[in-house]
């Protein structure tokens, strides 16, 4: 919805005007009125404008004036200039001045509805989809390094996907690897930073190691490097494959990772006087199995072997003393039911929740157990508190049975538990966002009938609850079906036929005491909605 803005030093003519375009039925609009400059820009320094119209002849600052200091706070705003007086003077200086269009205020209202539809028009066309997708695509280009890290994390951190949505999502951010191929992993750490190095020239040393890294790899493999934090980095790297090559890895592949590995770690002790540790995946691994391999990777980095200092290892011995654990991945991932939570994303959150209790299948899997429910025990009860749920679900389920697993007689009874948790904690969400809106209709309401002579504009019933006009207009229409303007039309004509039929008052305070100042506008309205004057209704009624 665009916003008017009216300005003139004649009252009588601001009113009327304001009146034609609140309720014309060929615009929608917010419409907001000043009847001197200093006004004006106050209501444009609390409110975007999208149309000024303005007259140029006005005490103190003109027209010309105005518009200039609207401009620099609404750059995109359309001005359309009114005056009475036909002077090629004058439409110089407003043209100079930036308007779109100049009016006579003696050609009548024809004219100036004209020139505020072209530039509504104007600035639909400025904002069509064409144009913002293009300015998004620019400001996607210059974003893309910090999207594609924010992306990866992601999926190292056990993010779902599927290979068709890495697949879309690799494209639009450039990753240089393949969605549906294996990758691979390397960890590496700054075992110390040297004693003349700054702060702040920590990530510049961090890209040098990456640069000595892609002149080692880059003949041979595809690589992405993370930055994880100041001293940790990961590669992702995946070998170049030929046109008519298979997807099956050569059979050298992880001695050939390790061999190049170590010139990396001998460059960067050589030529930046950096100690760095690597750990090496063993073999290449598929998407979804991903965060596992990483953990397992970031976990040799703390148990060390050896030497605490430009360590190389792979995680090849941990298979081979099996300590590779594989659901390890899925107690990582456990944290995202807090994110689907606060999403109030109930499908997301079910489908993560059956994988991770599902992950429980056997007697010997205590320990699994214990820690998958400690987890949930402690989202559970956090989100409770944030939410102020514990007193109001504690009269419909037994919140005891969040703190220990003895509560629970077997593992179905601990997963329906906290399942039929999530769905009280999804289902009182929702119902208190319907009490809240509700609420906000009730008091935008009780408001209206109790000032229909007053200011009744989208943005001054959006400040009585505490939301952007845009999103309260939304709000409204979602709850009632239709829009706040329709509604306060019924009950100004409502009480206008009140009036008219009980009382004596004149047809033109009658006007006044519902917001309609000008006698025109008032029986304009009144006979739209109607198809009678006032005074015909009146004569009607008293019949």
């Amino acid at each position: 919805m665009q916003r008017l803005l009216v300005v003139d030093d004649e009252p009588i003519i601001v009113d009327g005007l304001y009146e034609l375009f609140a309720n014309h039925e060929s615009f929608e609009l917010e419409v907001y009125r000043a009847y001197n400059a200093a006004s004006a820009i106050a209501v444009a320094s609390r409110l975007r404008i999208d149309v000024l119209l303005t007259d140029i002849e006005m005490p103190r600052m003109n027209g010309i004036e105005l518009a200039e200091a609207v401009k620099r706070l609404w750059p995109a705003c359309k001005t359309i200039f009114l005056t009475g007086y036909n002077n090629f003077t004058y439409i110089q200086s407003s043209l100079r001045g930036g308007a779109l269009d100049y009016v006579l205020k003696t050609e009548g209202d024809e004219p100036i509805v004209a020139a505020v539809a072209k530039a509504i028009t104007l600035i639909a066309e400025e904002r069509s989809y064409e144009g913002l997708i293009g300015k998004a695509r620019s400001q996607l280009a210059a974003a893309l390094p910090t999207l594609r890290k924010e992306y990866l994390a992601e999926l190292l951190a056990g993010e779902p996907s599927t290979a068709a949505s890495r697949a879309v999502r690799f494209r639009e951010l450039e990753v240089p690897i393949a969605a549906e191929r294996k990758v691979n992993v390397i960890a590496g750490r700054v075992d110390g930073w040297r004693d003349d190095i700054q702060p702040g020239d920590k990530a510049l040393f961090l890209y040098a190691v990456h640069n000595i890294a892609e002149e080692f790899l880059a003949p041979q493999f595809d690589v992405v490097l993370l930055l994880e934090r100041q001293d940790r980095f990961v590669w992702l790297l995946q070998p170049k494959r030929q046109i008519g090559e298979t997807e099956s890895e050569p059979a050298d592949f992880y001695h050939r990772v390790l061999g190049i590995v170590e010139s990396i770690q001998a460059s960067c002790r050589d030529f930046l006087k950096l100690s760095c540790s690597f750990v090496v995946g063993s073999e290449p691994c598929d998407w979804d199995g991903l965060p596992d391999k990483y953990d397992r990777l970031r976990l040799l980095f703390v148990r060390g072997l050896g030497l605490d200092k430009e360590m190389l290892l792979s995680d090849r011995h941990l298979f081979e003393r099996g300590g590779g654990r594989e659901d390890a991945g899925k107690i990582k991932r456990i944290q995202l039911l807090e994110t689907y939570l606060d999403q109030k994303d109930a499908g997301k959150f079910f489908e993560l929740f059956d994988e991770i209790t599902g992950a429980v299948q056997l007697a010997s899997q205590a320990g699994l157990a214990l820690e998958i429910h400690h987890w949930l025990g402690a989202i559970f009860l956090s989100y409770l508190n944030r939410h102020e749920l514990v007193e109001p679900l504690a009269e419909t389920i037994h919140l005891g049975a969040l703190f220990t697993i003895r509560e629970h007689t077997s593992w179905a009874e601990v997963t329906a538990y906290f399942r039929r948790l999530a769905e009280l904690a999804f289902a009182h969400t929702q119902d208190e966002n319907d009490y809240e809106s509700d609420e906000i209709v009730r008091r935008v309401h009780d408001f209206i009938h109790g000032n229909l002579e007053k200011d009744l504009s989208l943005n001054r019933l959006a400040e009585i609850v505490y939301l952007a006009p845009f999103y309260f207009s939304r709000l409204y229409k979602m709850k009632t079906g239709r829009s706040v303007t329709d509604y306060i039309a019924e009950q100004r004509i409502q009480k206008a036929k009140q009036l008219l039929r009980d009382t004596d008052l004149r047809i033109l305070e009658i006007g006044v005491m519902l917001g309609y100042h000008s006698p025109p506008y008032f029986t304009r309205f009144f006979k739209k909605a109607t198809r009678l004057t006032p005074q015909e209704y009146r004569d009607t009624a008293k019949a």
